[in-house]
């Protein structure tokens, strides 16, 4: 049964629409929804498989693509996209044996340029492959390009004198002389053949180990699965090797290909530094980068630490900032230099995917150097961190604050042996492969012995006694008060608790949220960022990202909040929210009247989005906001150049055309405004949407009557070029007319010959009036 072929173009155009914007997952939907209608429609499967891919949801991406192989055997594009998918899975037989094919398919299709691009990407994934090198010989021979080819001819002798095929590697290299008489690369090889000398192995293409680094860390980490569960440092340690190889893999088509549009190249520009942060373009300096990053990886992969140490060290001097990099220095300058492996974890615990990890590794260098107090605030954060993965995401904030009491109470605690035992047990809990089944099991216990509807006990209440009732119980006792209008009385009870607990944050706080309520608003700002710096400097940034977003909220005229929550945003890798932040922290620059300094952030903004998947949402509601700034100041061509930026993104925005226009009127820019009417007929005609075309012109007219007779001439020029010739020829007659009344004889006259030449029905009258406007003319005057 045939589907709805209108809701399946609605579907498509939607989806399209936000694969524009990268918002894959929106995009994946609305393809999804298309193929409800058509479910073998090859457009709506291929667009399904791109979005699928973006999302790295590889295996069901797969899935799609074979079903699209299935439809279309003889297009090469699924083939092609199956073998990326394969890289990325680390299946690098299935990677080459699919590339192979793409590269049939494409020469099948007459595609020379994309059979040598699948051929060479095969060899960067299995430079020993006989076929590839066979085959790009042969192209490059008929292509007549016989440098090349002859180098592919002496890969291909390289490997049959591997295979003791001598004979046949001689008759290839004196082929390869045929083609390129007096080469001497091929003159030497065959000299080596003669005399029983290896030939130099087929070497890999540049840009091609990305994959093969990637390949090797998934295989490690399946063998690894398959043996036993990792302790959390191991398994940090894993996902820390996969995350650097993936960025060693997006850069791989880069380095291979410099002049690659920028769009593409997803990895350094979103992964180094955390912050959206563009590495130095200097190709060099990426270069040597990526070969001290695969040297690393293949390094540690092996065992050999102490190379590995070295090279991610040289990476780091070239610019790479990363929370994997700073997991990986921190774990491997553990035993090497302690005081340098403490600056790299308390780095890494920032970041969610190494927190846990880096703490307990933290714990173990403090209490090596026999600082327990250090060792057990780090210990018992790594706890918070296991024991917020055995309750439901809406328990997670409870248990969070519960656990800084009982980090509040310890930090009392004198007693060395005490804390050492703390230590010890949370590492017997923790720091094992088994640990987060012996969490669960501790958890039900616990569960069993409280009723349903009370909060979470603590896995720590099993592991220590501490005084955190007595905290837990003063800082209730503030907010009673402060819920009673009692703010004095709660201020003096929120600082004799302090005299117990100095340094529990969440009372600090409330002392902030009560200075707020008496309209102390700088102290109380004072106060939210001090918390915040303190939460980051503990690796909590989590907790002082949602301190001050809530300040944000409650004073969102104090800039300094917002800077310092843009800072922690980027810290952890938040794009969209550090965007949408600063963002906020331009308009109230706006508001404040501070309009350069609005102006210079939204740029600032617009800079910070180029890392995230919605650049073109971000881009547009920014660059928005710039142009309006722009022609605040009266800085109209500014705001021109701003508004064609936003063009470039958004072609087919009327009314972003219709503002470029009048700009450009405004500018006597009269040609450079014909040429942007000019350039969205053309694009809303190549869209076949005509009657826009005709009502945008239409709409130009009556906005901009002093260019009445300019614009009228260009809507005649678009009747005739739709073959209209009753509404062009109405449009040049009322040209004509008035010209006339304007006393300007030789436009009239141009007018009527221009409606001679498209031969009207009454062509003779139009000839009857040209005669007459030409006897109207003066005479020439002599020289």
């Amino acid at each position: 049964m045939a589907g709805n072929r209108e809701l399946y173009q609605q579907a498509m155009n939607e989806g399209h629409s936000a694969a524009w914007d990268q918002n894959w997952e929106l995009a994946a939907q609305h393809y999804r929804r298309a193929l409800e209608e058509f479910p073998d429609d090859p457009q709506a499967l291929s667009n399904l498989g791109l979005a699928l891919f973006e999302l790295q949801q590889f295996n069901e991406a797969l899935s799609i693509y074979q079903r699209l192989a299935a439809l279309q055997p003889e297009d090469p594009l699924a083939y092609e996209k199956m073998a990326r998918i394969y890289e990325r899975l680390g299946r690098l037989k299935d990677a080459v044996r699919l590339g192979l094919q793409a590269a049939d398919l494409y020469l099948k299709n007459r595609d020379v340029e994309k059979t040598i691009a699948s051929l060479m990407r095969v060899l960067s994934l299995q430079p020993e492959n006989l076929t590839a090198h066979s085959r790009l010989a042969l192209i490059y021979e008929r292509l007549g390009r016989k440098a090349e080819a002859v180098e592919a001819y002496l890969a291909v002798a390289s490997l049959l004198q591997q295979n003791n095929q001598v004979s046949k590697a001689i008759q290839t290299v004196q082929h390869a002389l045929e083609l390129l008489p007096g080469s001497a690369e091929a003159t030497q090889a065959l000299q080596a053949l003669r005399n029983g000398t290896p030939l130099p192995k087929p070497t890999r293409p540049r840009g091609g180990t990305g994959p093969v680094r990637l390949a090797e860390i998934l295989q490690t980490d399946t063998e690894d699965q398959d043996r036993q569960p990792l302790d959390p440092i191991a398994e940090a340690r894993q996902q820390a090797l996969v995350q650097l190889a993936t960025l060693l893999f997006d850069q791989a088509e880069h380095v291979a290909n410099p002049s690659a549009p920028s769009s593409s190249r997803r990895g350094l520009s979103a992964l180094a530094r955390g912050t959206g942060t563009l590495l130095p373009t200097n190709q060099a300096d990426l270069t040597r980068l990526l070969l001290h990053l695969n040297q690393a990886i293949e390094s540690q992969t092996h065992g050999d630490d102490t190379q590995a140490l070295q090279e991610l060290e040289r990476a780091e001097k070239l610019g790479l900032v990363h929370p994997a990099l700073s997991y990986n220095l921190g774990l491997l300058l553990a035993e090497r230099d302690p005081a340098r492996a403490l600056q790299y974890l308390y780095r890494a615990a920032a970041h969610p995917d190494f927190a846990l990890a880096a703490f307990l590794l933290i714990g173990r260098i403090a209490a090596r150097l026999g600082n327990y107090g250090e060792a057990a605030t780090a210990y018992l954060q790594a706890l918070r961190l296991a024991d917020a993965q055995t309750v439901p995401p809406p328990q997670v904030e409870g248990i969070n604050q519960a656990y800084e009491s009982i980090i509040e109470a310890q930090r009392n605690e004198k007693d060395p042996q005490k804390l050492q035992a703390l230590c010890e047990s949370i590492e017997h809990q923790i720091a094992q492969p088994n640990w987060r089944d012996l969490l669960r099991k501790a958890r039900q216990q616990l569960q069993q012995q409280v009723s349903e509807n009370t909060p979470p006990p603590l896995l720590a209440e099993m592991l220590l006694e501490t005084r955190s009732a007595r905290v837990i119980e003063a800082l209730e006792q503030v907010r009673q008060l402060a819920a009673r209008h009692m703010l004095y009385s709660a201020m003096e009870e929120a600082f004799r608790a302090l005299s117990f607990a100095p340094t529990y944050l969440p009372l600090h706080i409330q002392i902030g949220d009560l200075m707020m309520q008496k309209g102390m608003t700088q102290e109380a700002v004072n106060k939210y960022r001090l918390v915040a710096q303190l939460y980051h400097l503990r690796g909590e940034t989590s907790q002082a990202v949602n301190l001050l977003q809530r300040s944000a909220q409650m004073a969102p005229m104090e800039l300094p909040i917002r800077h310092q929550l843009i800072e922690l945003l980027l810290n952890q890798g938040r794009t969209d929210e550090a965007v949408q932040e600063s963002i906020a922290l331009a308009d109230t620059h706006y508001h404040l009247a501070e309009l350069d300094k609005a102006r210079q952030t939204y740029l600032e903004a617009l800079h910070i989005a180029q890392s995230s998947r919605e650049y073109r949402r971000w881009a547009l509601l920014i660059l928005g906001k710039v142009a309006d700034i722009d022609q605040q100041r009266l800085d109209w061509r500014q705001a021109v150049s701003t508004y064609e930026q936003m063009r470039t993104l958004q072609p087919d925005d009327r009314d972003l055309r219709g503002r470029i226009i009048e700009l450009h009127f405004r500018l006597g820019q009269e040609t450079a405004a014909l040429n942007e009417i000019d350039n969205y007929i053309h694009f809303l005609i190549s869209a076949n949407r005509i009657d826009e075309a005709v009502q945008f012109l239409h709409d130009l007219i009556l906005e901009h009557p002093q260019k009445k007779l300019l614009l009228r001439y260009r809507l005649a020029h678009l009747y005739r070029q739709l073959q209209q010739i009753e509404h062009a020829v109405a449009e040049l007659d009322a040209l004509a007319d008035t010209y006339i009344e304007l006393g300007e004889t030789p436009q009239a006259i141009r007018m009527v010959r221009e409606i001679i030449a498209l031969n009207p029905p009454n062509k003779a009258e139009y000839e009857l009036a040209l005669q007459k406007l030409l006897r109207e003319l003066p005479p020439p005057t002599s020289s």
